[in-house]
C-alpha cells in the first residue's frame, strides 16, 4: 500500500500535464519580463545595488520578512498575514516538494521523495498551512467587509486576488480529498483530516478522475498565472519588498538623511540639487516605489494626514510608481503631478518610516522633493524663503536681534554662575543652547533650568561665547547648500574648543549633530540633556529629597528624541524621580503623535485641516493631568500655544529644577 500513496496524483494527470507545462513556459516568461521591467525601471542611470554587509542584510531578511517584525505592529492585521505568509510559505516548498517528485524523481529515477511516516508527517503539515491561509485569507475579507480602514485602497482587485488565492487553497484541498480515495481512506485520516473529511463528501462520486483532472486544470492554471502577474500586482511586494527592499535598506540610520553627493560640481555647473524629475530619485528610491504594498499604515498614522492636510505618504509612493509606468521619467513632478502644498505638510515626524512593514523611506523622498524646489526656488512657501535668508545671513532661522543673545547669556551668568568657554581651558561638556532655547521666550528657562542644575551638580561645563544655527530647518527644508555652510561654519567653531561632549536639549539638535554632521565630515559626542541628567540622577551626583505627591503628568515624547533616535526611558525616569504621577497618553513612545512643529513648520503652517499641536493638546489633556512635559523645545514652544488657562507645558529640566528648588524657574 505504502508504494501506491500519492501516486495516484500522477495516474490521473499524466495525459493533461502538458497543458501545464505549455501554461508554466508562458507564465515564466511573463514573470521573467516583469523582473526585468523593474531593473530598467530601477538601474537607468547605471547605479550598482550595493551589497556590502552581507551578513547584516540576511539579518534583515529574517527580522523584517521571515519573521515581521514590523507587520506585527498592529494585531488583528499582524496575525492575518503571518497566517498568510507561513501558510502560503509551507505550500510552496510542499508543493516543489511535489513537482520534484512528479517530473524527476518518479520519471526518470522511479523513486519517490517522502514516503512512510515521513509522509504522513508532511501531509499533516500542508494541512495545517492550508488551514492557516484560509484562516489568514477570511480574516482579510472580514477586515475589509466590517473595520478597514478609510485609508486602504479597496478595489476590486484587491478582492479578486484573495477570492484567487482562497479558490487555489480551498481546491488544493478538494484534490487532496479526491486522491484520498483511492488507496488512503482508512489509515491516513488523523494525518490528513481535511482530506479525509472531503473525501467521505466524495466518496459517493463516480468519475472521480474527471473531476480531479478538471479540478487540477483550473488550480494550476489560476496559480501558475497569478505568480506570472506578480509584477504587475499588489503581490509583488513579496519580491520586491519583501526580499529586495528589505535586503538592500539603507544600513545608516534612517534619522540620518543622505547627503547630496558633489554638491559644489553641482553648483558649479549649474545643475539642480535633489529631485525635480524621477531619475533624479537613487535606484534604492525607485525600488522604493514599486515596493508600497498599499497597507496605509503611513497614512493611517501621518499626523498631517490625520489632521486634514493634502499628505499621503502612501499615496506619494503610488503616484512615483505610476509615473514609472507611464515612463515619466523626466517630466517634473511637481507641480505638474503633485501639488507643491503636499510637499510642505509634511512634519518630518517618522511616524511613516516607523510603520512601513516594508522599509521605505517616505521623508527621504519627501525631502529631495523640497531639495528640488529649494534649488529651483519655485512653489516654496514665502515663510520658508525667509528662513533661508535669515539663516544666510544672520546664521539663524528667525531675525532676531543678536544683541538679545548677550543679554541673555548675562542673565545665565548671573542666576545660574556657568562659565563662559575659554579656548585654553579643557571642558568635560559643552552646552549647546540652540536657536529656539536663546531666543525664544517660551523656551529660555529651559537653560536656565539645566544649567542650574548641572553646575550645582559639579559638572564640568561651559557656554559658547557665539553660536550659529545648527543647520537642522535648513536640512528639514531642504535648503542642502545652506546646511553644508552651517555644518562648516559649526566645525570650525567647536574645533576651537576642548572638551569630551556636546550637550544639547534640542531633539533636533542632537539628530543633526550626532547622525548628519558625520556626513559632511565632521564627527561630535553629543547627548542629549535627559542622558545626561539621568545619569547624574542614576551616579547620585543629583538627589532629590522630595517628590510631588499632587502634580499629575503626562508625557510627550519628541519625535527626533524617540522614535528617530530611540531615547524613551530617560525622561521618562526623570520624571518620575520628580512627580509621583505620570500618566501616559494612548499615543506615546514609539507611537507617539506630532506636536506639529517639526520639517520647518515651527516657522511656517500649512493653512488647512486643524492645527496638529491641537490635535496632540487635546490628546494630552484627556489623560486628567494640567502638565505636559516635553523634552524639545519645538515641542513646548507648539503645545504651549494651545495651552488654556492653568495648564502647563513643562520640560523635564524645568520639572526637575522644580523638585529641587522647591519653585519653578
Amino acid at each position: 500500500m505504502d508504494l501506491f500513496i500519492g501516486i495516484e496524483h500522477f495516474l490521473y494527470v499524466e495525459n493533461i500535464e502538458f497543458i501545464v507545462y505549455i501554461f508554466t513556459f508562458i507564465g515564466a516568461f511573463i514573470f521573467l519580463y516583469g523582473l526585468y521591467r523593474s531593473y530598467r525601471r530601477w538601474f537607468r542611470n547605471g547605479e550598482k545595488p550595493d551589497f556590502n554587509n552581507l551578513g547584516l542584510r540576511v539579518k534583515r531578511l529574517f527580522e523584517y520578512s521571515l519573521f515581521q517584525r514590523k507587520v506585527l505592529y498592529r494585531k488583528y492585521e499582524g496575525v492575518m498575514h503571518v497566517f498568510i505568509f507561513i501558510g502560503f510559505i509551507i505550500l510552496f516548498i510542499g508543493t516543489l516538494i511535489r513537482a520534484l517528485e512528479s517530473d524527476v524523481t518518479l520519471k526518470i529515477f522511479g523513486f519517490r521523495i517522502i514516503t512512510g511516516t515521513p509522509y504522513l508527517i508532511y501531509k499533516f503539515i500542508l494541512n495545517i498551512a492550508g488551514l492557516l491561509a484560509i484562516i489568514g485569507i477570511l480574516m482579510a475579507f472580514v477586515r475589509r467587509l466590517l473595520f478597514k480602514s478609510k485609508n486602504l485602497p479597496d478595489t476590486l482587485g484587491d478582492y479578486l486576488i484573495l477570492l484567487g488565492l482562497l479558490y487555489i487553497l480551498i481546491t488544493g484541498f478538494i484534490l487532496d480529498g479526491l486522491s484520498t480515495l483511492a488507496y488512503r481512506y482508512s489509515w491516513i485520516d488523523g494525518w490528513d483530516p481535511v482530506g479525509y473529511l472531503l473525501a467521505s463528501a466524495f466518496s459517493g462520486y463516480k468519475d472521480v478522475i474527471g473531476l480531479y483532472q478538471l479540478i487540477w486544470l483550473t488550480h494550476m492554471t489560476l496559480a501558475i498565472f497569478m505568480v506570472a502577474f506578480l509584477p504587475y500586482t499588489k503581490l509583488y511586494h513579496i519580491i520586491v519588498g519583501g526580499l529586495f527592499n528589505i535586503f538592500f535598506s539603507r544600513l545608516e540610520d534612517p534619522s540620518a538623511f543622505k547627503p547630496i553627493e558633489k554638491i559644489d560640481e553641482i553648483i558649479e555647473s549649474g545643475g539642480t540639487i535633489g529631485a525635480i524629475t524621477l531619475k533624479d530619485f537613487t535606484w534604492k528610491q525607485r525600488m522604493d516605489f514599486d515596493a508600497c504594498v498599499k497597507c496605509a499604515r503611513c497614512v493611517d498614522n501621518c499626523p498631517a494626514n490625520i489632521s486634514g492636510k493634502d499628505l499621503n505618504p502612501m499615496e506619494i509612493m503610488l503616484n512615483m510608481r505610476g509615473l514609472m509606468d507611464r515612463d515619466k521619467i523626466d517630466e517634473e513632478i511637481v507641480p505638474g503631478y503633485m501639488d507643491s502644498e503636499i510637499i510642505w505638510s509634511c512634519v518630518t515626524c517618522g511616524a511613516c518610516v516607523y510603520q512601513c512593514p516594508l522599509l521605505i523611506h517616505h521623508v527621504e523622498t519627501i525631502l529631495d522633493l523640497r531639495r528640488g524646489l529649494i534649488s529651483k526656488g519655485e512653489n516654496v512657501p514665502d515663510e520658508l524663503l525667509e528662513v533661508s535668508y535669515n539663516l544666510m545671513r544672520y546664521g539663524r532661522p528667525s531675525a532676531y536681534n543678536p544683541m538679545e543673545r548677550e543679554e541673555f547669556i548675562k542673565e545665565l551668568i548671573d542666576e545660574t554662575g556657568i562659565e563662559i568657554a575659554s579656548e585654553n581651558k579643557e571642558y568635560e561638556y559643552i552646552y549647546w543652547i540652540g536657536c529656539q532655547t536663546t531666543y525664544d521666550p517660551t523656551d529660555r528657562s529651559i537653560a536656565k533650568s539645566l544649567l542650574k542644575i548641572l553646575v550645582d551638580s559639579g559638572v564640568n561645563i561651559a557656554i559658547l561665547p557665539e553660536e550659529n544655527c545648527c543647520g537642522e530647518p535648513a536640512r528639514r527644508i531642504g535648503d542642502e547648500l545652506m546646511f553644508k555652510e552651517l555644518v562648516n561654519m559649526n566645525k570650525e567653531l567647536l574645533s576651537r574648543y576642548r572638551f569630551r561632549k556636546l550637550v544639547v536639549n534640542c531633539p533636533h539638535g542632537y539628530n543633526v549633530f550626532k547622525h548628519e554632521y558625520p556626513q559632511y565630515g565632521f564627527k561630535v559626542d553629543v547627548i542629549h540633556h535627559s542622558q545626561l541628567l539621568y545619569r547624574l540622577i542614576k551616579e547620585g551626583r543629583i538627589q532629590i529629597k522630595r517628590k510631588d505627591e499632587n502634580t499629575q503628568i503626562t508625557f510627550h515624547d519628541p519625535c527626533y528624541l524617540g522614535r528617530w533616535n530611540g531615547i524613551y526611558d530617560e525622561p521618562r525616569f526623570i520624571i518620575k524621580s520628580s512627580i509621583r504621577n505620570l500618566i501616559e497618553m494612548p499615543r506615546s513612545r514609539e507611537k507617539s503623535f506630532c506636536c506639529g512643529g517639526g520639517g520647518g513648520q515651527l516657522f511656517f503652517e500649512v493653512k488647512k485641516g486643524e492645527r496638529i499641536s491641537k490635535i496632540r493638546m487635546k490628546e494630552a489633556l484627556e489623560t486628567g493631568a494640567k502638565t505636559i512635559g516635553v523634552a524639545c523645545p519645538f515641542c513646548k514652544i507648539m503645545l504651549n500655544s494651545e495651552a488654556t488657562e492653568g495648564v502647563k507645558v513643562l520640560d523635564i529640566s524645568e520639572i526637575l529644577y522644580s523638585a529641587l528648588y522647591g519653585e519653578e524657574n
